[in-house]
């Protein structure tokens, strides 16, 4: 049975897309294209149709919360909506406070609706709402220089994405006015609303190739693993449906887009474009699969003695990396092991590792223990014992030689 999360996370990003890009359309493609005096009644329909796949966005967010919650914990969907398992991921973890501040950045996007708000505070708003996935997704994970490329890459392929696919639907309720109104005015508005709108595409376009291109240097090993892996062979298929698109939207900008304002040529358009709409979801589709799975470039290092019942958390900081397992991953009596590694897998040397471990209530206090070196990089912290299960904070505190003191900390789920 296929994972509810892929449906779930395509479409949030297809509505994420729509609204940022239909905000997008009507400041840089429409109003800029001279509307006539008519344009009220498509400025509503765009009014509205943000207003859903806003609505269809928190939604759907919120869905993904449950199902990420579920995951984490190990626990029922219906124990997590009920009894308030979702709480700890959505504010003691990276994801939960992305989600917070997005779901912030759509109900001040969606207020702007009802009370306008300046044009380029709307712009920004609609960008940060498309950029901050990026935090929570693989390019968001890489450490070092590497990952602050792929977090720039990351962000302008969701910005080109929201300014190109995202634009599509509004774009296509522009044609489908102006086909119904058929009067000079609205001919020469589509006309020029069609030339910017292509030249927008244009650009997004070579920064979608470029980024992709970036981004998928980053997440495979080879390009053989576009055609070996689960994770290459759909990111080959997004690559081709990605080309179908750029066949249409050719055909688009050199064929019929120099026939405006001519009936047949406003109809192929709004043919065409629909047709990028169906494939550009189908393209989301594969986004939301890819992020359930591990890109193949990178893998980390993972101690081979790690049993099943482990719970486990990869930590990574510009000056170092710390892998820890928590063995049983359960309360009780416990122990830990913490391999210390720098960016590319190699023992990074260290006079001193002590974990911390903070408890999921506030109440309770936090202990700290002085880990034990056992070589190559693993230090090990026997007779702990974890009182309760839920989402704990463990914190390594990493004093190296030479160097001044490092410390990471991450959330670890500590089941019953």
């Amino acid at each position: 049975m296929a994972d509810p999360l892929i449906f779930v996370r395509g479409v949030h990003f297809a509505a994420t897309l729509a609204a940022c890009g239909t905000i997008g359309f009507v400041y840089l493609v429409a109003e800029p294209a001279k509307v006539p005096a008519d344009f009220q009644p498509l400025r509503s329909r765009l009014s509205v149709l943000i207003l859903l796949v806003l609505v269809v966005a928190i939604l759907s967010g919120a869905v993904w919360l449950v199902l990420l919650a579920a995951d984490i914990l190990g626990a029922p969907l219906l124990e997590v909506c009920l009894h308030g398992r979702a709480w700890p991921v959505l504010f003691e973890t990276r994801f939960g406070l992305v989600w917070c501040a997005r779901f912030a950045l759509a109900l001040v996007l969606a207020l702007s609706l009802f009370r306008p708000l300046p044009k380029g505070f709307q712009l920004a708003t609609a960008a940060l709402l498309l950029c901050l996935p990026g935090m929570v997704g693989h390019a968001g994970a890489t450490p070092g220089l590497t990952g602050d490329i792929h977090l720039a890459s990351d962000t302008l392929h969701l910005l080109t994405a929201g300014a190109w696919l995202g634009g599509l639907p509004a774009f296509v309720l522009l044609l489908w006015q102006a086909q119904r109104n058929a009067k000079p005015a609205w001919d020469a508005f589509a006309t020029r609303a069609t030339r910017r709108f292509s030249a927008v595409a244009i650009l997004s376009v070579s920064g979608l190739l470029g980024s992709g291109l970036i981004n998928s240097w980053n997440l495979l090993g080879s390009p053989r693993e576009l055609f070996t892996t689960d994770y290459g062979r759909l990111i080959s298929l997004k690559a081709g449906l990605f080309i179908a698109m750029l066949v249409i939207a050719a055909a688009n900008k050199f064929y019929f887009t120099p026939r405006l304002p001519e009936r047949g040529a406003i109809r192929s358009l709004l043919r065409n474009s629909l047709a990028e709409i169906l494939i550009g979801l189908c393209v989301l589709g594969f986004v939301g699969a890819l992020g359930t799975l591990s890109p193949t470039a990178h893998p980390q290092a993972t101690s081979e003695d790690r049993t099943p019942d482990a719970a486990f958390v990869h930590i990574h900081a510009p000056e170092a990396m710390a892998e820890v397992t928590i063995t049983p991953g359960r309360a009780g009596s416990v122990q830990a092991a913490i391999r210390v590694m720098r960016e590319d897998f190699t023992v990074f040397p260290v006079k001193e590792v002590r974990l911390r471990l903070e408890p999921p209530a506030p109440s309770r206090l936090a202990f700290e223990r002085q880990a034990a070196g056992l070589g190559d990089g693993l230090w090990q912290v026997s007779d702990i014992t974890i009182p309760e299960p839920g989402i704990w904070t463990v914190k390594v505190t990493i004093t190296p030689q030479p160097g001044e003191t490092i410390l990471l900390d991450a959330p670890i789920v500590i089941e019953r």
